[in-house]
């Protein structure tokens, strides 16, 4: 009779482990869900950095979410964040940057061959929305710097004549 009992038992986390083990994992951390990972979301490109709870940078709050990121705080993990847009561009470009905290910003614009065609100072700023105009720039292949303390990042740029 035991050797019943102990065979129903068996048999009865058997049946449980392959249940469990069917059954599509949640991964929890303190910080992703991954069960609200959801890829492909469509999600606006605006350009409003949050910085998530696994401390990468997200594009937007949409972004953040749509990988699972539990909690966040507005603003770049990183020191300095930037984007621009239009890219390819025609006429004018607009720059966006986000500092971690308030700070000077140098933002510049040079060709491949490092030939500088645009520079801006701006003074204790945290964030900065900014168009360029670009008309006169010959079609090719720019780099757009923003410099921040000893933090510097780069986006390139193409200028083409529509």
């Amino acid at each position: 009779m035991k050797l019943i009992i102990r065979s129903k038992k068996i048999v009865f986390c058997v049946i449980c482990c392959f249940l469990f083990n069917s059954l599509p994992a949640q991964i929890t951390t303190n910080c992703i869900d991954s069960f609200n990972i959801r890829p492909g979301t469509p999600c606006p490109s605006d350009f409003e950095p949050v910085c998530g709870c696994d401390n990468k940078t997200y594009r937007n709050i949409c972004r953040a979410t749509a990988e699972g990121v539990i909690y966040y705080n507005m603003g770049s993990c990183e020191p300095l964040a930037i984007d621009i847009n239009p890219n390819p561009v025609d006429q004018t470009l607009y720059l966006k940057a986000v500092l971690k905290y308030a700070n000077n910003l140098t933002i510049f614009i040079t060709d491949i061959n490092g030939q500088e065609y645009f520079r801006r100072y701006f003074t204790n700023v945290t964030s900065l929305d900014y168009p360029i105009e670009v008309s006169g720039f010959r079609n090719g292949i720019y780099l757009v710097f923003a410099v921040t303390g000893d933090t510097y990042v780069y986006k390139k740029l193409a200028k083409r004549t529509f």
